[in-house]
């Protein structure tokens, strides 16, 4: 019996004492696509919800492959770190955290809509373009938190095989013909390009080094984001780590290639972030992003064909080598 038939959201919510005075819960309903870890809307009996995101021993998509729990205990550390800033004041309201079960308790943003549709041919709006930049300036702005948790150093570690170790193995198996006919021969000759992979294992070492810098969200593309009535609301900051700004930057500018933004987005991005940034280090992340999202397990839903991946991937070399402004 899996963990999650053991405890449902109802039983589980009333043993943490989650459950609100005089309320009851209705039903419970997976709330997204849950790449990561299980999140379900739980419904009260008076029409209320809220979130409970539960992380579990392996990532919830793919769950032959391990992931540590202690992510939902970096996760609520991140929250506590934003907490009454404006960068909080953008993310969904933490209602509690058990580090015992590896549960956070969110309030419910409501509807909303993420910023999937983006691969899909959809606009992103420059107001939600320009509320993502002006949040990441916030976080990047905050003092360095000292609760060490957010060095999330398991994550990172498990993050890095899928950034930049799998997507370059020969020895993979992943069948990308399956996914694109003809780009796996494209993935072949990124694999065999030994100053490319150089590149990429450089940038590794940096991800995994704890040289300091800022607080960052670590994995901030459309779908970490939410619109809704309310505004722009940024979640899933599960991957955090305490880094480089251009980390956070470099994945958004990724993303605005892959889902075919203009290219006054990545500028206006850019110059909307206010601070002064290392280009070629954010063009290096760039092209990293790109390259595993293209030929990774990380797969997007792209409307690309061969052509247009083909395209992205020699953009992706040039933004790592170098040779892309």
């Amino acid at each position: 019996m899996s963990e999650t038939r053991k405890y449902p959201a109802a039983s589980f919510m009333a043993e943490l004492d989650w459950v609100p005075p005089g309320r009851a819960i209705v039903s419970a309903d997976i709330a997204g696509a849950g790449n990561m870890n299980l999140v379900e809307r739980v419904t009260l009996d008076d029409g209320s919800t809220l979130i409970l995101k539960r992380a579990h021993g392996w990532v919830e998509k793919f769950p032959d492959i391990p992931a540590p729990v202690e992510r939902a205990g970096v996760e609520a550390a991140f929250y506590a770190a934003v907490s009454g800033t404006a960068a909080g004041n953008a993310m969904p309201r933490h209602l509690g955290h058990d580090a015992g079960r590896s549960a956070n308790l969110f309030a419910d943003l409501g509807a909303g809509t993420d910023g999937m549709a983006a691969y899909d041919g959809m606009p992103i709006a420059e107001a939600d373009l320009d509320a993502v930049t002006l949040w990441m300036a916030a976080l990047h702005d905050l003092p360095l938190p000292a609760d060490t948790r957010l060095a999330n150093r398991a994550m990172r570690v498990l993050n890095a095989l899928h950034i930049f170790d799998f997507p370059l193995d020969p020895a993979s198996g992943f069948d990308l013909d399956a996914i694109t006919p003809g780009l796996q021969a494209k993935a072949d000759s990124l694999k065999q390009d030994a100053e490319f992979v150089a590149a990429v294992q450089a940038v590794k070492a940096l991800y995994l080094g704890d040289g300091g810098g800022v607080l960052l969200h670590g994995d901030l593309y459309p779908g970490s984001w939410l619109t809704t009535g309310a505004g722009l609301f940024v979640i899933d900051p599960e991957f955090c780590w305490i880094g480089p700004r251009e980390w956070d930057l470099g994945v958004m500018v990724a993303h605005l290639r892959l889902s075919g933004q203009p290219a006054s987005h990545e500028a206006r991005l850019l110059s909307h972030y206010r601070h002064s940034v290392n280009s070629a280090l954010c063009n290096r992340i760039a092209g990293i992003e790109i390259m595993r999202r293209l030929i990774g397990v990380a797969q997007l839903p792209l409307t690309l064909d061969l052509a247009g991946k083909a395209t992205l991937l020699d953009e992706a070399r040039g933004r790592v080598l170098g040779t892309v402004a």
